[in-house]
């Protein structure tokens, strides 16, 4: 694991090293955490992990099962409810964001699609993840919204996790991202009731392709 300086408090570094692990899939889904093991592997004591495991807990990428701390498994459940959260907040974030996005924002957005094409197209899925990400953390971040911005941010770890679990179960088309460009398009001709329309179909496809994949698995 990373090393632990003495700059910043240990139970602070230990968490975003952690949480960094679970997010890029160092730590896999459903993998047990133990105190003792983190604890020598970063060479501290237990008091700053049992802190930073305990943040993690609130973030919900760990969870508590009868054997003890695992990363969160994000049964078809948990991917459900993300995605509920999303299609109620993202769309209206898209909406008001439409007549706030600055000329640069909406480059680096038509950027982003476009790496996002190429990363698809290498099959390097969690550069795929990241630039659609980004592509909506803009959006949000453009609506000006702190309030809206804050309940997002509270599950923007989740939301990253639920995408590379959708990503790395199943090999995905990339009609996803011709819907990112005509969310763009609206938001370019400044049709905020357009770009709210575009996102929530996106995030509607998006589940709907996830759990069609997820019975397919259940039938074998």
């Amino acid at each position: 694991m990373s090393a632990i300086t003495k700059s910043l408090p240990f139970h602070l570094q230990i968490y975003e090293i952690l949480k960094g692990k679970i997010l890029n899939g160092e730590i896999s889904r459903g993998e047990r955490l133990y105190e003792n093991k983190i604890s020598q592997e970063l060479g501290v004591s237990r008091s700053p992990v049992r802190e930073a495991l305990r943040m993690l807990e609130q973030d919900e990428l760990v969870v508590v099962t009868s054997t003890g701390l695992i990363v969160n498994p994000m049964e078809f459940s948990d991917m459900k409810e993300i995605y509920q959260c999303r299609m109620a907040l993202e769309p209206f974030a898209a909406k008001i964001s439409a007549d706030k996005l600055t000329n640069e924002d909406l480059a680096a957005l038509r950027n982003l699609v476009i790496q996002a094409r190429v990363y698809h197209n290498q099959k390097a899925y969690e550069k795929v993840v990241e630039s659609n990400t980004q592509f909506h953390d803009i959006i949000i971040q453009s609506s000006g919204n702190s309030r809206l911005i804050g309940i997002i941010e509270k599950i923007r770890s989740l939301i990253i996790l639920s995408r590379k679990t959708e990503f790395e179960c199943y090999q995905r088309e990339e009609g996803y991202l011709d819907e990112h460009e005509g969310v763009l398009e609206a938001l370019t001709q400044r049709n905020g009731d357009e770009a709210e329309r575009l996102l929530r179909i996106h995030i509607m496809n998006d589940f709907e392709f996830y759990s069609l994949a997820y019975e397919k698995v259940l039938k074998k």
